[in-house]
């Protein structure tokens, strides 16, 4: 494989998560900070509708692949994003996704992916539910 062709597999792979997660009908996409590894992240996707759906990206060492999948029990199959992966290890922030790659040919590379914040609980919520207790 030639320079160029791995530049294009690094850069086809980071257009084609961007665009799954950025889709027409998607409102907003955030990072999962609290469950964040570095050997995997997920994100969620909310659409317009205000439905939403959590994926992981990781790292599968048996085929040597970086893929994204549904998460929960219904997950069906997964996307496969780079092959010929060494290694891939996950940075999640709040509001930003980054993939250090490593593959077979020693080439690194950096995926960084711009998301949202994840939404706050809106404060009436809390005013609400805080509203029955009493101080003892």
């Amino acid at each position: 494989m030639n320079e160029n062709q791995h530049v294009n597999d690094v850069a086809y792979a980071y257009v084609q998560l961007n665009n799954f997660m950025h889709a027409e009908n998607t409102k907003n996409v955030y990072p999962i900070t609290k469950d964040a590894k570095s050997n995997r992240t997920a994100f969620v996707r909310v659409d317009k509708n205000c439905e939403e759906e959590m994926y992981t990206i990781e790292y599968y060492l048996k085929n040597h692949v970086l893929k994204v999948s549904k998460a929960g029990a219904d997950r069906g199959g997964y996307m496969p994003l780079i092959f010929n992966i060494k290694s891939a290890h996950f940075a999640t922030k709040k509001d930003q996704i980054i993939i250090h790659v490593v593959e077979k040919d020693k080439k690194k590379s950096d995926l960084v992916f711009k998301l949202d914040e994840e939404p706050r609980p809106e404060r009436e919520k809390k005013i609400v539910k805080n509203k029955g207790k009493r101080a003892a």
